[in-house]
């Protein structure tokens, strides 16, 4: 209550409503807050002169040169041969479809006939029922041993046609005798024309006799011909079920690594029909693609395109393994939906933990063609594709090159430059005519000052 009535009278009296405010007061208040201000204001001013005034003077440091580190190469000209790198599938370049000959019930299979499994040479991969062959082959045997032994009769027949013509060819002779004695006796008259036709009639009989003989030897030769060429049919017959009976088993024509099985013991197969496909894993081809310039390149080369040695890598598990290979062939067409032609390679062995397999996605590195008397710089020394810096007496000096192939981190470039010169390798923003520079063992350029600054070039 106290404090209530205390703050009550520090209150200034207000003047009663209705009267009005003297014309003095309202002209005193704003000029004694404009003086005011004022003060604070120069009172400001005074104070940050003296502050001025009291700071140290301090004398100018003078201007010393930049003089940048760099690294720099040696300029060579060589016979210098590009890589390309490229990307290619693996191939296979021998492979098979596995067909069964015959047909029939499949009775056995081989355990490692399953995709994926290596066989070797000659392993019998499954077998059809062979019943049914081995009689064809009995029955041809038995035909090919008949006709056989008919020859043998016939040729026994011939025989003895042939002695009793011998024989018939004698009596002939005596009997042309006798008719010659009888007819020179008819002439004496010591016999009549009976007895001289009797002996003429022997005679005749004895040519018929030996004429049979003759026609039945010609028959017999006849017919063992004929048996002979039935022979060499049924002998053919033998041959060609000894071969089925052969091909009741399918073998593996060659080592290699099966792809594809689609055959189960019991299944009933037809002539022809694939039940499995082989590859041979030790003739792997890997295709690839150049470019129409590249190829260009490649085939107008002194080196030829043909038995040019590539590496490829393939990477497992990430770990890359490389093997060798040799351009073998090139494409017999264009590929137009790959706007390039299309290479093969024959992969060659390589000692590695993993086998390539066919599919395979590898990467390649193939020999570009050479150029000779050419520079190889690293890539950060070339400037826009078409000059470089030389270090000349610590100062830069610019050169026009031709940028003629990139080779991984280098490029291959040749212009106006000589066995010898030092090159700008480091990435210098302000790299332009004249700017000086030291390499890291070097000394100073004879033109900057003893106190030159040297900073570290910018990559």
């Amino acid at each position: 209550m106290l404090d209530k009535a205390d703050s009550r009278l520090d209150v200034p009296a207000q003047p009663p409503r209705g009267e009005p405010v003297p014309a003095r007061s309202r002209f005193l208040r704003p000029l004694v807050q404009f003086a005011l201000m004022a003060l604070v204001l120069a009172g400001a001013w005074v104070a940050m002169d003296r502050l001025a005034a009291s700071k140290k003077e301090r004398t100018p440091r003078a201007f010393t040169p930049l003089v940048y580190t760099v690294e720099t190469a040696t300029a060579e000209r060589a016979d210098n041969r590009p890589d390309i790198r490229l990307y290619g599938q693996v191939e296979t370049g021998r492979n098979v479809d596995l067909r069964v000959a015959v047909s029939g019930d499949v009775v056995e299979i081989h355990p490692d006939l399953v995709a994926g499994r290596r066989v070797t040479q000659g392993t019998v991969l499954l077998r059809v029922d062979p019943f049914a062959y081995e009689g064809a082959l009995v029955e041809a045997r038995a035909n090919l041993a008949s006709t056989r032994a008919a020859i043998a009769e016939i040729d026994a027949r011939l025989a003895s046609e042939r002695e009793q013509l011998e024989a018939a060819d004698a009596q002939l002779e005596l009997g042309r005798a006798d008719l010659e004695r009888a007819l020179s006796l008819a002439q004496t008259g010591a016999l009549t024309d009976k007895e001289v036709d009797a002996r003429r009639l022997v005679l005749s009989q004895r040519e018929q006799a030996s004429s049979q003989r003759r026609n039945n030897i010609l028959i017999a030769e006849a017919q063992r011909t004929q048996q002979e060429a039935n022979a060499e049919r049924l002998e053919w017959k033998v041959r060609e079920a000894e071969r089925k009976l052969q091909e009741t088993a399918l073998v593996a024509p060659f080592d290699g690594v099966i792809s594809d099985e689609s055959v189960e013991t019991g299944r009933s197969v037809n002539a022809n029909e694939v039940v499995a496909s082989i590859y041979d894993d030790t003739a792997l081809d890997v295709k690839f693609t150049l470019t129409n310039a590249q190829y260009g390149r490649m085939a107008t080369d002194a080196d030829p395109l043909i038995g040019r040695e590539v590496e490829l890598s393939w990477t497992v598990g990430g770990t890359a393994y490389t093997w060798p290979a040799t351009i073998d062939r090139i494409g017999a067409r264009v590929t137009a939906e790959r706007g390039g032609v299309e290479v093969f390679a024959r992969i060659g062995e390589a000692d590695n933990p993993v086998r390539l397999r066919p599919g395979a996605f590898v990467s390649l590195t193939v020999p570009d063609r050479i150029w000779p008397q050419t520079f190889r710089l690293p890539e950060t020394a070339v400037r826009n594709s078409d000059h470089v810096f030389l270090v000349v007496d610590g100062k830069l000096e610019r050169r026009e090159v031709q940028l003629i192939a990139w080779d991984g981190e280098n490029a291959i470039l040749d212009g106006d430059l000589n066995d010898g010169d030092r090159v700008l390798v480091t990435r210098l923003t302000e790299a332009s005519e004249g700017v000086s520079v030291r390499e890291p063992s070097g000394e100073p350029a004879p033109s900057e000052a003893s106190g030159a600054e040297t900073p570290d070039a910018a990559e």
